[in-house]
Formats: C-alpha cells, sequence, structure tokens
C-alpha cells in the first residue's frame, strides 16, 4: 500500500515537471516548424558550415527552396487558426441573434475548464520522457541488492577468471551496459567481449555469479548476447523469484490449435514465449517425480486434443495410475492398465499397426511427390498441414505419449519387441507426420538404450537428481556449461520457492537449451477435453478407442507355454536345460514364442505357484543341444517331475 502511494506521488511530481517542459517544447517545436529550420540546417550545410567547402550556388537554391517553404507553411498556420476562430465567432453570433445568449452563459465555464484540463494532458503527454514508460510502474521494494556496475563486476570476479581481474586492475570494467527489460521484469548486464573469455566459461560459473548478487539460481539467467561474439554474455537478473510466483495458464483456452505449427508451451526467463513442434521430431521428457514431467506431457497431449481437425492423440503409461485417465475420450489409442505386461503388450500391437500406417503414408507420400502435388512443400516426400487436413488422404498429425517408458522396455515378454518397434517407428515416422514422445523418471542406458535415448531431437531435462542424468538428456558436458537441471528446487520445507514446473528444454537439432517455465494445464483439462470431445464429434474425427473402435493385430490362437514344453520332453528325458527346451519349442512351433525369456515368463504366468521353473539339473546335454547355450551359461533347466505337478495344478484350477 505504501509502496502504491509513494509511486503515484513520484509520478504526479514528473508529470507536473511535463507540463512545464510540454510548454516549452511546443513552442519550441512550432517556431522550428514555421521557421522550417531543418531546412535552414541544410542550406547552411551548403554553404561550406560543416565541411569547410563554399558552394554559393547550392547556398541560395537552398535558401530560395526554404523561403518557399516557409512561405507556404505560414499560410497554412493562418487558414487553420483563422477558420476554426471564424468559426467559433460565428457560432456565438448565431446565438446571440437567436436569442440564446443564455446557453452561452451556462456553457462558458464548463467548456473554459474542459478546454484547459484537455490542454494541460496533452501539455503533459507531449512533454513525457519518450525513452521511458508514460504510466507508473508498480513494482514491490526487491528484498535483493541493486543491480549495479559494481555488484556484476564483482559477480564477475568471484568467477575467478583472470581475465576480469586483469581488465579491472587496468582500471576498466568488464561490463559493457546495465538497462532494464521490462516484459522480463529484471535487468540486464552485458560483458564486454574480452580476449580469452568465451560464453561458455562465464555460463559454466552461473551458480557463483548468482551467489555473488546474493540471489538464487532461478532469478540470474546467463546466456549468449545476439551478436554471437564468444565471451559478450547477457546477465539477466529478475527482480522477483519465479519459484514464488504462479505459473502461466495453458496458452490455448478458447483459442484454436494447430500443431502443424510450432506451439507455445511455455516461457523462457525473458518472458518469451517458447514453442514446442510436432512436424519431424520425436522427443524426450525426463525429471524425478513430482518434478512437472506428467502435467509437461498432459499439456502436450491437450494440445493435440484440442486440434480436433488435423491430429490425433495415442496415449500408454506404465505407471496405471490414471494420471491420464481425463485424455482418455478423445484418445483414438489409450493403455494404462495396472498390469505394467498387459499395457506393453497393448504397445506392441499400437506399434505394430502404426508401424503398418507409416508403410500407407510413405506410400503416398511418394505417389504424391511423383504428381508434384501442391498438397507438399518444395515438392519434398514429408507430411504437411495442408495434406495433414486433407479429408481424402486421411494422414492427421499423430502424438505418441508413452510414459515410464523404462517399464515397458523392461518387460519380460514384450520389453524386447517394444525395444524394436520404437527404434524403427521414431527413425522412420517423423517424415509421416508421427510424433513419438517418450518420458521416464530414469535415463540410465540399462533403462532406456542409447539406440532409442538418441533419437529425439525435443529433449527435456525436468529435476534431475545428479549430473550424469543431466547430460544425458542435455547432452555431454551440458553440466560443466552451466546447464544444471539439478538445481530447480522442489519446494522443500520452510521455504516458498518451487521450480516443479521449470525445465530445460532444447527444441530444434543442434539447438542451444533454454530455460522454461512451463505453462500450467492440470485444473483446465476437464475443459479442454470436453470442448475437444465436443468438436471432433461435431467434425467427424474420432476414431479408434475414442469412437468405440480397437483395431488390433491379427494374432493366432492362444497357445500354452507348459503344453509345449511338455511336448519336448521325449522318452525317459527327466529334465532338460532351458536353451534346449527353447530350441525344440521353436523347431516344432517357428516364431510362437519370442525369446527363452519370454517361454520362461509365460511359464510363470501360467502356473504362479511354481516360483521357481529353472533349477540346476547337471551337465547332461542330449545330442539335438544348442552348441551355443545362449542365456542359460550355468546350465539351468526344467524337471519333468516339477513340470508336471504345475500343468496338474493348472488342470485342477480349470476342472479339468
Amino acid at each position: 500500500m505504501w509502496n502504491t502511494i509513494v509511486v503515484l506521488g513520484a509520478w504526479s511530481v514528473r508529470a507536473s515537471g511535463w507540463w512545464f517542459r510540454g510548454i516549452a517544447r511546443s513552442v519550441t517545436d512550432f517556431f522550428a516548424f514555421v521557421d522550417d529550420r531543418q531546412a535552414l540546417a541544410v542550406a547552411d550545410q551548403a554553404a561550406g558550415a560543416v565541411d569547410g567547402k563554399a558552394d554559393v550556388d547550392a547556398w541560395l537554391k537552398a535558401r530560395a527552396e526554404r523561403h518557399r517553404e516557409v512561405k507556404d507553411r505560414r499560410r497554412v498556420v493562418r487558414s487553420r487558426t483563422i477558420l476554426p476562430l471564424a468559426a467559433l465567432v460565428g457560432l456565438v453570433g448565431l446565438l446571440l441573434w437567436l436569442g440564446r445568449g443564455d446557453l452561452i452563459a451556462s456553457n462558458a465555464g464548463r467548456a473554459a475548464v474542459t478546454a484547459w484540463m484537455g490542454l494541460g494532458c496533452w501539455l503533459v503527454w507531449y512533454g513525457r520522457a519518450r525513452t521511458a514508460p508514460f504510466f507508473p510502474q508498480f513494482r514491490e521494494p526487491s528484498p535483493y541488492p541493486p543491480v549495479t556496475n559494481d555488484t556484476v563486476t564483482g559477480a564477475l570476479l568471484a568467477t575467478g577468471i583472470t581475465q576480469f581481474r586483469d581488465v579491472v586492475k587496468a582500471g576498466h570494467s568488464p561490463v559493457d551496459v546495465i538497462f532494464r527489460d521490462d516484459s522480463a521484469g529484471g535487468k540486464v548486464a552485458e560483458t564486454h567481449p574480452i580476449p580469452g573469455v568465451t560464453t561458455q566459461m562465464v555460463m559454466a560459473k552461473s551458480i557463483v555469479i548468482a551467489g555473488a548478487l546474493k540471489r538464487p539460481p532461478a532469478m540470474v539467467h546467463l546466456s549468449q548476447a545476439p551478436t554471437g561474439v564468444p565471451g559478450h554474455v547477457e546477465i539477466l537478473v529478475l527482480d522477483i523469484d519465479p519459484g514464488q510466483t504462479k505459473p502461466k495458464r495453458f496458452a490455448y483456452l478458447g483459442k484454436p490449435v494447430n500443431v502443424g505449427a510450432p506451439c507455445t508451451i511455455g516461457h523462457d526467463p525473458r518472458n518469451r514465449p517458447v514453442r514446442w513442434p510436432l512436424p519431424g521430431a520425436n522427443g524426450i521428457t525426463t525429471g524425478t517425480p513430482g518434478s512437472g514431467k506428467t502435467a509437461y506431457l498432459i499439456g502436450l497431449a491437450c494440445l493435440a486434443a484440442a486440434d480436433v481437425d488435423g491430429a490425433q492423440l495415442a496415449v500408454f503409461d506404465f505407471k496405471g495410475m490414471g494420471d491420464y485417465a481425463e485424455l482418455e475420450p478423445v484418445c483414438y489409442a489409450y493403455g494404462a492398465d495396472a498390469d505394467p505386461t498387459e499395457t506393453a503388450r497393448m504397445l506392441v500391437d499400437f506399434l505394430t499397426l502404426t508401424t503398418r500406417e507409416v508403410i500407407r503414408r510413405r506410400r503416398v507420400l511418394t505417389d504424391l511427390k511423383k504428381v508434384g502435388s501442391d498438397l507438399l512443400d518444395n515438392n519434398a516426400a514429408a507430411l504437411t498441414d495442408r495434406l495433414a487436413r486433407s479429408k481424402k488422404h486421411t494422414m492427421p498429425w499423430i502424438l505418441i505419449i508413452i510414459d515410464e517408458i523404462h517399464e515397458g522396455l523392461a518387460d519380460p515378454v514384450y520389453g524386447k519387441e517394444i525395444a524394436a518397434l520404437l527404434t524403427n517407428l521414431m527413425k522412420i515416422g517423423r517424415a509421416c507426420g508421427i510424433h513419438v514422445e517418450i518420458a521416464s523418471q530414469r535415463t540410465d542406458t540399462d533403462s532406456i538404450p542409447t539406440s532409442i535415448s538418441s533419437l529425439p531431437i525435443v529433449r527435456v531435462a525436468f529435476h534431475q537428481n545428479g549430473q550424469p542424468g543431466n547430460d544425458m538428456i542435455l547432452g555431454t558436458g551440458a553440466y560443466k556449461r552451466g546447464v544444471d537441471a539439478t538445481a530447480f528446487r522442489r519446494g522443500a520445507a520452510g521455504t516458498a520457492a518451487d521450480d516443479r514446473g521449470s525445465c530445460w528444454y532444447i527444441g530444434s537439432e543442434g539447438g542451444e537449451p533454454v530455460r522454461v517455465r512451463t505453462t500450467f494445464v492440470l485444473p483446465d483439462v476437464k475443459r479442454i477435453v470436453a470442448s475437444a470431445l465436443a468438436g471432433r464429434t461435431k467434425a467427424g474425427t474420432l476414431t479408434g478407442a475414442a469412437a468405440g473402435i480397437v483395431e488390433q493385430v491379427e494374432t493366432a490362437p492362444a497357445h500354452h507355454a507348459l503344453d509345449d514344453v511338455r511336448a519336448v520332453f521325449i522318452g525317459d528325458e527327466i529334465a532338460l536345460h532351458g536353451d534346449v527346451i527353447f530350441a525344440r519349442v521353436d523347431t516344432r512351433h517357428p516364431g510362437r514364442w519370442k525369446s527363452q525369456a519370454a517361454l520362461m515368463a509365460a511359464l510363470k504366468a501360467e502356473a504362479p505357484g511354481w516360483k521357481t521353473p529353472t533349477v540346476d539339473v547337471g551337465q547332461i546335454r542330449p545330442a539335438d543341444a544348442p552348441v551355443d547355450a545362449g542365456l542359460e551359461k550355468t546350465r539351468k533347466g526344467i524337471r519333468l517331475n516339477h513340470l508336471e505337478a504345475a500343468i496338474t495344478e493348472r488342470d485342477n484350477k480349470r476342472g479339468d
């Protein structure tokens, strides 16, 4: 309250000064216009007042032209002054002639006051400081030290960079200029490019600089200046800790969405929108639990759902806790079973169908390229937004979100198949308008193979637990360059600061990481989905699971692993090694079981009471045993009596 009073008082004093300056400026500008002083300066320059070389003819010509211009301007001023005054005198005379002098007397005072106030406001506006905002800026007093040349210089010296110390010893400042950025809500300090100092060297010391400025890291942001000169760094120092402010809402509430063009998903430290591309890209998102990863993915899903004419959405969540349940009515494919293996099975079916769809799309794109269709850009065989919205070809943009992908890749039955299908789809699907967004809490190579994690172009890192996870997503050496996702605060007890929803974002191939505060969509998901469902119903773009149609790949009749394994015991064999069993089963039924691990997992699923199907069975090897024992390096296998006991138990439960 007191801050507001002080700001208004200071602005009133400034406005009074503007009023007097407005009088002086208006009189000066008026006579400068009437006398055409600009032309007089040109004439003097022609006479040699500037370069000392007199040209009398040019001077005489310029003076003659100025004389004619002055006469014309004075004629205009007289006409524009006399005519309104004559009209006013005529109006007054007419009212007096009509006997309405009382009307003049009753309104003269109010008219004079109105004219005086209008003239005063115009003079204040005309005399304002033209390089500063006209209206007062209401800012709360900052509890942090002011950003001055001395404080920024001290922060740069704290980095320990020798070149900065040498510049200061020579009596110079490494700071070039400090200016205010009202759109960001802070001040920007630019450094001088100094030989031997690179942008990466300074950015790597961002935490040190923030500490020297006595601010949390979230309030200090370093970036390359627009000049691109190495060492020319912009240091943005915010007035308010963003961790203590609410994030912005979903950017497209009540607005149309077109995912064929980059869509806003958040804002950078200077409050500029950051956009996410669906066409021609895949994405990977990581973050610790509660860091904002799932909310970000739901925001992406809402973008695809809201584009009712040109996009379709598929969601698979291996967590199976209902995080995406509100989106299910608009998903043409959805899988979030409490059993990760069931979700993995649905994902395998979906990826198989999507691979077939990619093949179809590639054929269509090739045919359109051959005929030089105007639906393509530069006749390139890649999906365009015009083609995605064409009803004839039915090739909308597709966003596939797979959350906790490491669970699917680790599945003993379908993991290897998911990895193969996913790798292939991420390689061939981009040009066909298919964007795969994978997400995980874990980033190590054991959880997500490099063959998959290296493919996405769009890379998003919310809070990370350590440097390895940070560099896995943002690139080798990112942590040392100051791109540090481990510094995001998680709303610890005793502090109001919370950086959840903030991330480091790479939005293009070879792009620089940008710190982003993502928009917050969770309060509006129901509203967005309801609007998207109504729009899709009206447009006729509900399909797949959203329309009650579940397309599945063709599957063979159900088979029982117990029976398949029992059938390969021959004669008086009482035990077989695991690799022998799988080799015989695969010989009898090629391709029925994807791997030895899948067969063993199926045995456990059919006989829950059989905890350890494989046991030590000695070193007896039949004549048809594989030369390479494969997974069974330890020579473990299945005993016939254990197998028959499991089959009997199963039959008893079924009532056979």
